[in-house]
């Protein structure tokens, strides 16, 4: 007896599920202009991600510069925008994007941040779900038989019951 696993990237389930609008969407619904102080209007979006050590990882993987992850706060830098997250009271963390040259924030620049992080964000998850999957399949009974990953990044697993389970 085997077990397949598809671990489908979190941001190409999403997208579909979502008709590739979701993120776009929260965007402009918050793209209504807070004053950030410096003459600029700050996009603030709440995502889905939650892991602060995948996030840091994820911001490092776009690129970004002068990442610090605390507890309750991350802050990077991704070109000239500048990215603060905050943790959420439900624990999520809620996105603030400003420009470092105090210019607006545009819509298409904040989607295509949030939209590079989530994607990143997508990916760490998925190696770190796969690495799980290996390291307890022999103690849940199961001989991982092979592992591929497709041109949309889809890992495919198959686990062998063994005998001895």
């Amino acid at each position: 007896m085997s077990v397949t696993i598809l671990l489908i990237p979190v941001a190409l389930a999403a997208a579909s599920l979502a008709g590739g609008t979701g993120l776009a969407a929260a965007v402009r619904a918050r793209a209504e202009g807070r004053d950030s102080g410096d003459g600029g209007a700050t996009l603030s979006v709440r995502t889905r991600m939650k892991d602060r050590g995948l996030l840091g990882l994820a911001l490092d993987d776009i690129g970004a510069v002068d990442v610090v992850v605390g507890d309750g706060r991350v802050t990077a830098l991704v070109d000239d925008l500048r990215l603060s997250m905050t943790l959420t009271d439900d624990g999520v963390w809620e996105a603030h994007i400003d420009r470092e040259n105090g210019f607006d924030v545009d819509e298409s620049a904040a989607t295509d941040l949030l939209g590079r992080i989530d994607a990143a964000y997508a990916g760490r998850v998925q190696s770190a779900v796969a690495a799980r999957i290996r390291a307890q399949a022999d103690s849940a009974g199961f001989e991982l038989v092979s592992e591929t990953r497709d041109d949309e990044a889809t890992v495919t697993m198959v686990l062998n019951v063994r005998n001895d389970a």
